[in-house]
This record gives C-alpha cells, structure tokens and sequence, in this order.
C-alpha cells in the first residue's frame, strides 16, 4: 500500500505524545528502518553539542521562538528585495528593522493601534495541546520557510552561519534552536521527538533556483536514538528516506488554531511548523496563570517587544505585553 505522505504530516501534527508519533511511523515502516534516518547536522557524535545548549527548558522555548521572529523579519526584507547581509541596505539592528517592515515606530507597541498589534499578532503562534501534565508546544510562524532541499543546511544544521552576517536578527549561532531537544518527551527512556513542518514563501520560491520541489511543503521528525553495541553514546537522527525529506505539492495545510478549543482548523500557506512533543516545562510554568511569569522573564532573553495573547481553559482571553506575536494556550 503506498503511503499517503499528506495525510501522515498531518496525522504527526496533530500526534500529541511519543507513542503515537511512533505508531504513525512503525505503520508507515519508517520507524525501524536505518535507512530512512539520517545523522542531525551530518555528524554521527553531535549528541554532546546538541545536549550541552540549555540547562532549562524555558530559556531553550525561548530559543525557538527567537528563530520564528527571525524568520518573519528575513521574510520581509527579502520580500523588499533586500539582502539581508548587505551591510548598505539591510538595517542595522532589530529595532530599524521592525520600524521599516512591520511599521512599528522606533520598535515600541504603543506606537500601534490596537488593530495594528491584531493582524501583527497572527504572525507567530505558540499553542499547547494534549495533557495538562505533560502538553506538546506548537511553534508555528509565518516567516520566509524553507525549500525542501535547503531545510537539512538550515533547521536541521548545528553551528550553520547562516545568520552571523545579518545584524538585525538575534539568533547568530544557529545551535539555540537544538537547545528544546533534551526537553522533549516524558521520561528518561523518551526519544526527544519532535516535529517539522515548512514551505518556502512562494514569492520569494519564484526568484530562487529551479528544483521540482522547491513550492513543496517537506517535513521530519528529529529523534533520539539510544546507544547500542555499536554506538557508545546516543545521537539524534531525523527522518530523510532515500536520503531525502518527505515532501509534497499543498497550496496550505490546516496547521493554525481556529476558534477555540480547535487547536488545527485554520490555513497556513507558508512558513514552518515545529512540535515539541510532550515537552517538559517545569510544573509552576504548566498553569495559565504562570504564563504571565514565563512571558515576563521571555522578555528578558530577547531584544524586542510584540503583542501577546494567552489563551486558556475556561477564561476569556487575555492580552498583555510580551515578546512573541501571538500565544494560544489550550489545555
């Protein structure tokens, strides 16, 4: 029986513990099988690098959500047709750069309408799902994405440089991103599952190179294996069969929340989904309450400041100042 790639990136997205993940894989004969993983960033012992980032998992959350703002700010200046190395014409440094793509004077939220920080706000979601005691975080902006065949040099790359020479994002080292692995999973014996999910903004898909997959969504799964009579130490993986990842044709995938408790109704045309499953945030930061803490001291670990929405079981909706466009918590 042939396997409906479609329908599995989206039955992973809406997966919200290991185990299912890995039935979804073992039924698509992927799990078992070496041959469809591959070595995360290429090296056989990056389990020391990748495991030496984040000492807590909220200054390592804070990581991931650095990089979706990255991506949204990179996504407009190459929409201007700027490059954002060039040291004449890219700004100078974040707060120039949020004034001239997303109109926000000097970097500062009161100098927008309450309209204005709205549709700002759609830009990047966090949502939790799944149990209370153990939920999954969903990552999901709307940032320049990327090609299939660029996503292992980018997402799935340690020590990269690819944003050393842009001054005005905040991720430099491209390793912060790996930095949620060890969080992910529920236990000691977890495989650190996590999930990915991106497409090339198609404006910017027209101007590069031509490849058959280059308007594709493609997707993984970045996994821990344990060490075995051959390996001494664990290593993470991800999932490329045949040495490539999964990828198909989609104008959009119902990735963003709906009305609330829907949590996957609504279209993302582009961007890049990430799922850290069953992650494992320390217990005082699981309540709604706390995320008011969190956000706060979020706050502390970036250079920029956005609107913020919470959302939680049984309250209405309440807005505050923080760093990330937009939070949707359900639980």
């Amino acid at each position: 029986m042939k396997m409906n790639i479609k329908e599995l990136c989206l039955d992973l997205a809406k997966a919200d513990t290991e185990d299912e993940v890995i039935r979804l894989l073992k039924n698509a004969r992927l799990w078992e099988d070496p041959s469809c993983w591959k070595f995360f960033n290429g090296e056989e012992n990056n389990y020391d690098r990748i495991g030496n980032q984040q000492s807590s998992p909220d200054a390592a959350l804070v990581e991931k959500l650095v990089n979706s703002i990255d991506a949204m700010l990179i996504r407009e200046c190459l929409l201007k047709g700027i490059n954002p190395e060039d040291k004449n014409e890219a700004p100078e440094n974040i707060q120039e750069a949020t004034e001239s793509f997303f109109g926000i004077k000097r970097g500062q939220l009161y100098n927008m309408t309450a309209s204005e920080r709205s549709k700002l706000a759609e830009g990047v979601s966090v949502i939790a799902t799944g149990e209370k005691k153990n939920p999954s975080y969903c990552i999901i902006d709307k940032g320049e994405g990327q090609r299939p065949n660029k996503v292992e040099k980018t997402l799935l790359s340690l020590s990269k440089e690819n944003k050393l020479r842009i001054p005005f994002v905040q991720g430099k080292f491209g390793m912060g991103g790996t930095g949620v692995f060890g969080f992910c999973g529920n236990g000691v014996k977890a495989n650190n599952l996590q999930l990915i999910i991106t497409k090339r903004h198609p404006k910017l898909a027209e101007k590069e190179s031509d490849d058959d997959t280059k308007y594709n969504w493609s997707f993984t799964v970045v996994r821990r294996e344990n060490p075995g009579q051959v390996r001494k130490s664990s290593v993470y993986t991800y999932l490329a069969p045949n040495g490539y990842l999964l990828n198909f044709a989609s104008s959009s995938l119902p990735l963003l929340p709906g009305e609330y408790p829907e949590t996957m109704k609504n279209n993302l045309e582009w961007g890049t989904f990430i799922k850290l499953y069953e992650y494992q945030m320390p217990g005082g930061l699981k309540s709604p309450i706390a995320y008011h803490y969190f956000w706060r001291r979020l706050s502390k670990n970036a250079r920029t400041s956005v609107n913020a929405r919470a959302l939680s079981t049984g309250q209405a909706p309440k807005r505050f100042q923080g760093v990330f466009p937009s939070i949707t918590v359900t639980t």
